[in-house]
């Protein structure tokens, strides 16, 4: 099944936090009856986003970084997630990390992959599929990283199409999240089908290790400033 978001502005509802919903920038998506995918381009302060993530989870940590724009990613981000989780009804469940890095649910069996690039955040939140979300801002980074992590076919189909760049590079790191067991080779156990870029749709790409090969169907979306991916596998995949 394709699942190709078009992003609405978000409700208020009244038992929500009141600070941020009427912000017009932050838009979700229903993909299937328990997976919600959102965006936000960020504008707000630290200290709005701090007062936000506390009023959801009062008793939430708060980070420590020494660069103020991670600290905004870190808390949009996780206040985007928690706003999709609470209206899964995920029962004020708290987002922590495994060993891998991967952002965890405590409890509720609920699945979450976060995301940020410059002033952009997104989240993917499921109780039914293993899920994976990458989106990365458009401009001249990674087309000069494109030979660490390309394989030579992947390079040769995208070197004179820096949007095509930009959907593999994110589209790796979607697999790699979904995956989300143990550290993979970028050129070596992710791999993609060619793909005519269009402004949305979907392709082919595999994980594959010694013991383990399963192919996604990678969703993307194509933004004159962005570019995102994500990935809905089955929970039941042996990982």
């Amino acid at each position: 099944m394709l699942f190709l978001p078009k992003f609405t502005k978000t409700s208020p509802k009244t038992d929500i936090c009141p600070f941020y919903l009427p912000m017009p920038l932050l838009s979700t998506q229903t993909l299937s009856a328990e997976t919600l995918l959102g965006l936000w381009h960020i504008k707000e302060s630290v200290a709005e986003l701090e007062e936000a993530l506390l009023y959801l989870r009062p008793n939430h940590a708060l980070p420590d970084f020494k660069a103020e724009s991670r600290r905004r990613e870190w808390l949009a981000v996780r206040v985007l997630a928690y706003s999709l989780l609470d209206q899964l009804s995920a029962d004020k469940t708290i987002i922590t990390r495994e060993e891998t890095g991967q952002p965890v649910c405590v409890a509720g069996g609920f699945q979450v992959s976060l995301t940020h690039s410059g002033p952009w955040v997104a989240a993917l939140v499921s109780g039914t599929y293993q899920v994976g979300i990458d989106i990365e801002t458009r401009g001249t980074k990674v087309p000069r990283l494109v030979a660490k992590f390309l394989s030579e076919e992947e390079l040769t189909a995208s070197q004179t199409d820096p949007v095509k760049m930009h959907l593999y590079w994110s589209a790796k790191e979607t697999l790699y999240k979904a995956y989300s067991r143990k550290k993979l080779l970028f050129k070596e156990n992710l791999l993609l089908e060619n793909v005519n870029v269009q402004p949305t749709g979907q392709f082919k790409g595999t994980v594959q290790t010694h013991n383990f090969r399963h192919t996604y169907d990678v969703h993307y979306i194509v933004d004159p400033e962005y570019v995102l991916t994500y990935v809905l596998a089955p929970l039941e995949a042996e990982l």
